[in-house]
């Protein structure tokens, strides 16, 4: 029996969860579908193209998370968002099953171009060993988000190449994580690309550091937190509200790129009406307060403060062609204090790394000498620093402060986004029994 790879616009395209819809008119014979490195070029491109999506980073990544904490509003028409803000989704919400969906769409497309990668018999090791780093960063981010947001969850590390092959169960998320560690570990030894908007040795360290945090081994994400900001030419910009314009600068670690024939919708989805969005997410009287009057960063993300406050983060709303940080480097100095932190490491070097985002912020540098307020601090940094680019409920379940803090969450089975009901009722070893807590 034949089997097909679904191919759009000459990249590998397929459809929801871990689930193909096999349509022989669109497709062509497995085989012959990456078969020389042209080829995987294109099959590379669609991985890419995948974490693009709206379910990824071209929309809900960034603002499902935002609306799960205590940074934003849901102000639009879309219920699922008011669900979401309200942390009372159910297995039905449609955004929950397009971030699931997306997602596993970007990580069959990697498993995908694996299987096929054998056959290309041209390649240099090094070469092969640059696609396949790439491939794994990729896989490794989709995965890293998925299990963040719905706990364990199914780990395919085959394609989907037919109907026979779609059930899979559950994975612990330990289990995820060491294979996400796995994944960057190779990556990070063996990716060449340096281009903006690819996969590189910086981004697959960086990303680790952030694992290893989540984690809570706090030596390993200290080294790799230091790995990022000392060998490489990553450097902070002098001015903060820079980092949002089109140009391509020294603090980005790895980010999604859009142009206008490639769009995300982030610009529309937060921008008030009279600008021509939809004004769906609006950041929380909290977070703008939460900024002194002396932080650039308040004017450099929101607007629209007397009435309908807005963020500018995302502003190119006919072009689509925002650029989406996944990482800079500010994290990595918030992120290495935090570590310290947590091994109650020397305050003048903690104080030293949380102090350099303050005082790009022209905020005044700290000496604080209690680690629960350099905690705290780090924190705040984050909050302020990262509003509307999808970091603060993460920040919050991981220092189980999401209880405290977002005033709709009262219970840990808040916590977990819900498998969606398509999963539940399609795959075979996913039964209602199986999924998460619902809300």
């Amino acid at each position: 029996m034949k089997k097909y790879i679904i191919y759009t616009i000459a990249i590998l395209a397929f459809s929801s969860c871990v689930k193909l819809d096999i349509d022989p008119t669109q497709s062509i014979q497995a085989d012959n579908a990456i078969t020389n490195q042209a080829d995987l070029d294109q099959a590379l491109n669609g991985c890419y193209d995948a974490i693009q999506l709206s379910g990824a980073y071209g929309r809900n990544c960034i603002l499902a998370p935002e609306l799960s904490s205590d940074n934003s509003n849901a102000t639009g028409t879309i219920i699922e968002y008011s669900n979401i803000n309200e942390n009372a989704m159910l297995s039905s919400n449609s955004i929950a099953e397009n971030i699931w969906s997306h997602l596993y769409i970007a990580i069959n497309r990697v498993n995908n171009a694996l299987y096929y990668m054998p056959q290309i018999e041209d390649l240099s090791d090094t070469d092969r060993n640059n696609y396949k780093g790439q491939l794994f960063f990729i896989r490794s981010l989709a995965y890293f988000n998925l299990v963040r947001l719905y706990g364990d969850v199914p780990l395919k590390t085959s394609p989907s190449l037919n109907t026979t092959d779609i059930n899979a169960p559950r994975t612990p998320k330990a289990d995820i994580f060491n294979f996400i560690i796995a994944d960057l570990t190779f990556a990070s030894e063996n990716i060449t690309t340096t281009l903006s908007g690819k996969a590189s040795k910086g981004s697959a360290i960086a990303l680790l550091a952030k694992v290893y945090l989540l984690n809570s081994d706090w030596e390993k994400a200290l080294l790799y937190a230091t790995n990022a900001i000392d060998n490489f030419s990553y450097e902070l910009v002098s001015d903060f509200a820079s980092l949002y314009n089109l140009e391509d600068n020294s603090e980005s670690i790895f980010e999604v790129k859009y142009d206008p024939q490639d769009k995300n919708r982030l610009a529309e989805y937060s921008l008030p009406t009279s600008l021509g969005g939809r004004y769906e997410v609006s950041p929380s009287n909290s977070l703008i307060n939460a900024y002194s009057e002396d932080d650039i960063r308040k004017t450099s993300s929101f607007s629209g403060f007397d009435e309908n406050p807005y963020c500018t983060k995302y502003s190119h709303i006919a072009q689509g062609d925002d650029r989406v940080y996944v990482l800079r480097l500010a994290e990595m100095y918030l992120l290495r204090a935090e570590a310290n932190i947590r091994q109650t490491k020397p305050f003048e070097i903690i104080n030293s790394d949380i102090n350099i985002i303050r005082q790009r912020a022209q905020l005044n540098a700290l000496n604080l000498t209690d680690y629960n307020e350099l905690l705290t601090e780090v924190i705040n940094q984050r909050q302020l620093e990262f509003a509307f680019e999808g970091h603060r409920w993460f920040d919050l379940l991981r220092n189980d402060l999401a209880i405290q803090m977002v005033a709709t969450v009262d219970n840990s089975n808040q916590l977990l986004f819900p498998i969606p009901l398509s999963e539940i009722v399609t795959n075979d070893e996913i039964g209602s029994e199986n999924q998460n807590p619902g809300y």
